[in-house]
């Protein structure tokens, strides 16, 4: 029998859900700088990791691809292409077992905008900084041997931020797949 959380019984059984992660990318040059940093840094703690750069949002969970690009591609019709640059190395705590070592965005209000447009847009809660990871999930005693050489994952770099990239969680895989980039209104025209 299906039970909905309100305690009600369900006639079919609750939909599907998909898991959806949006994202900003950066151009391939920068992804490839970031994965150079991402190798350094697992080299230094001795461990092994990958990451692919990109600047995450917000993750949302939806039951078909056509409904959250419909909302997606409605929040940013109004949107133009902005300049994204990167200067600084700084670190989030998760609680006293993990850390993130990322790059910072020096000019985040355009982020910040788009991300609070989609929170009015999808109802989302979660609080958002605008950063690049270059590792995260990193237990206390990896971090305590870089922790005094952080400056070294300090990167510069700036792009135009024209698209945002929409990626599914396929379960099998344990990946996320690119499901559509969705340009920004001037990049339409370009």
């Amino acid at each position: 029998m299906n039970i909905s959380k309100k305690g009600q019984i369900l006639l079919f059984p609750p939909p599907e859900l998909n898991d959806y992660l949006i994202v900003v990318s950066p151009p391939i040059e920068i992804k490839k700088e970031t994965k150079k940093l991402n190798a350094k840094i697992n080299k230094m703690m001795g461990s092994e990791g990958s990451h692919n750069a990109h600047i995450s949002m917000f993750t949302q969970a939806w039951e078909k691809d056509s409904h959250l690009l419909e909302r997606l591609k409605k929040t940013v019709s109004d949107v133009s292409s902005f300049p994204i640059a990167i200067n600084g190395v700084d670190v989030f705590s998760h609680g006293t077992k993990k850390k993130t070592v990322y790059l910072k965005i020096e000019n985040p209000k355009p982020i910040q905008q788009l991300y609070e447009a989609f929170k009015a847009e999808l109802k989302i809660k979660k609080e958002f900084t605008p950063h690049l990871t270059i590792e995260k999930n990193i237990a206390i005693a990896d971090f305590e041997k870089i922790q005094n050489d952080l400056s070294i994952f300090n990167h510069q770099c700036e792009w135009i931020c024209d698209r945002i990239t929409v990626l599914k969680f396929n379960k099998k895989t344990n990946s996320y797949k690119l499901v559509d980039e969705i340009l920004l209104k001037d990049a339409k025209t370009s």
